[in-house]
């Protein structure tokens, strides 16, 4: 994985827990998760005046679809709150990498004793990045 022309290396369960996490999407982004009808009570009180009956089952399956289809967002909220926190536990993860790597960097440039002018102005860098100097 790439990251501002930096390489982040992750470990394997991190990599695959965001796979299966995409791939787990892919099938339901892809899938009709609502149902077409537009919840009309008219059309529910026409089919009762049809069938001579007093249409008072109409208002409970209203009730219950009502209900299934706030369950299903509160579900799609769910997922979607799960991947938010995957990916805010990735990017610490490739913060923590980040630092690890400059830390490295830094203290292998301190280390040298005869640094050119581009070494100089890498460990500058570095020295700001890391401690804010």
């Amino acid at each position: 994985m790439a990251l501002g022309g930096i390489r982040v290396f992750m470990k394997p369960f991190q990599m695959q827990r965001i796979q299966l996490l995409l791939v787990g999407e892919k099938f339901q982004i892809g899938g009709n998760t609502y149902s077409g009808s537009s919840g009309s009570k008219r059309a529910h009180e026409s089919d009762a005046s049809d069938s001579n009956s007093v249409g008072s089952s109409a208002r409970p399956m209203e009730r219950d679809a009502a209900k299934k289809k706030l369950k299903k967002k509160a579900q799609e909220l769910d997922r979607l709150e799960k991947i938010t926190m995957m990916h805010s536990e990735t990017n610490q993860l490739i913060k923590e990498k980040t630092h690890a790597k400059k830390m490295k960097m830094f203290i292998e440039l301190t280390e040298k004793e005869n640094l050119d002018d581009k070494s100089k102005k890498l460990l500058q860098q570095l020295s700001h990045d890391l401690f804010g100097n």
